[in-house]
């Protein structure tokens, strides 16, 4: 069985107004100065730093800077809290429905804590199309996070399914299929959605278009079920 598994920031919701600048405005109370919002994207993707708490330590670090980690981490869920519901869905709630309709098996591995992955998927009426879904606080080991492929295998684990295809948006997602394909041993197909970072990244297929997505993946998903049935005969 071919799972799709799907990123949620930069993928199924725009951060640019929340994450980005969380970190922006958590880099700026320890550093008493503005700190440009191209520079916090340039060191985030750069680096490919997938935790936006990290994102935020470096930034302070770069800058000069220095911070407590556990109050940097308290700073910046004060400010995303007040910024969450500028989020924008991306992917709409007709696409992931006509993906389920047609039988795809989908899941989420993402480096959101729970709490935050929740208030997406409610507040945008989509979490019943995903069969698994693997935030932060699923791995409990920091050192097995992505861009750690144990979240993918983890999920790729609990739907059974020996072939998948990642939809991510940045380096830390790329990363991570790679390592995937290299520590597990098993086929993972990395998709580029580059709608609101448009990266220069490897990829087996790249896009920034709803209905191209869509249309790949379903056409990657059946010819895996017809190799299946062939190889059944």
């Amino acid at each position: 069985m071919r799972a799709v598994i799907f990123d949620v920031d930069g993928v199924i919701v725009d951060v640019r107004e929340s994450y980005h600048l969380a970190i922006k405005e958590t880099a700026e109370f320890y550093l008493k100065e503005e700190v440009p919002l191209e520079d916090i994207k340039r060191i985030k993707f750069s680096k490919g730093i997938n935790n936006d708490w990290d994102a935020t330590y470096e930034v302070i670090k770069e800058f000069g800077g220095e911070a407590d980690y556990d109050e940097l981490v308290r700073v910046f869920t004060e400010i995303y809290e007040r910024l969450k519901y500028r989020e924008k869905q991306i992917l709409s709630r007709e696409f992931f429905k006509s993906l389920k309709d047609a039988g795809v098996t989908l899941g989420i591995v993402t480096g959101r804590p729970k709490v935050d992955l929740e208030f997406v998927l409610d507040r945008f009426g989509i979490g019943e199309f995903f069969n698994c879904t693997v935030d932060e606080d699923d791995v409990v080991d920091k050192n097995l996070r992505k861009p750690h492929p144990f979240p993918l295998h983890l999920c790729m684990e609990t739907l059974g399914a020996e072939d998948g295809i990642y939809v991510g948006d940045n380096r830390a997602d790329l990363e991570m299929v790679t390592y995937y394909r290299k520590i597990y041993g098993k086929p993972m197909k990395f998709v580029h959605f580059k709608k609101v970072v448009d990266l220069d990244l490897p990829a087996d297929f790249s896009t920034g278009n709803e209905e191209e997505l869509r249309n790949y993946l379903l056409r990657e998903v059946f010819q895996s079920r017809e190799a299946e049935q062939v190889s059944l005969l």
